[in-house]
C-alpha cells in the first residue's frame, strides 16, 4: 500500500518462529509498480521471538512512489537467541 498523504509504500507482515528457540528476524521487502520494475525496498525486524510465537510488522518505505504498487518479501534472516 502506498501511504496517501507522504507516498511512501508499506508492507504489513507477519512474522512466525516455527523453531524450538527464540529467534531474532530480519525481513526485507521490495516494492515493485505495475509492470514490474523496482520503486523502493524496505527491512522490518523483531527481536527474541519466543519459539510458536508471532510478531505482526510493518516495512515503511523511504521513497516516494507513485501509483499501484504490490510488495514482495526478498530475503528473511532468522538468528536464534543466545
Amino acid at each position: 500500500m502506498v501511504d496517501p498523504a507522504i507516498h511512501w509504500p508499506s508492507a504489513n507482515l507477519k512474522v512466525t518462529n516455527h523453531s524450538s528457540r527464540s529467534s531474532n528476524y530480519i525481513i526485507q521487502v521490495e516494492f515493485v509498480d505495475k509492470s514490474g520494475t523496482r520503486v523502493g525496498e524496505a527491512p522490518s525486524a523483531t527481536s527474541n521471538l519466543a519459539a510458536g510465537q508471532s510478531a505482526a510488522l510493518k516495512a515503511l518505505g523511504a521513497t516516494e512512489v507513485k501509483g499501484e504498487i504490490t510488495c514482495r518479501v526478498t530475503s528473511v534472516n532468522r538468528f536464534a537467541v543466545p
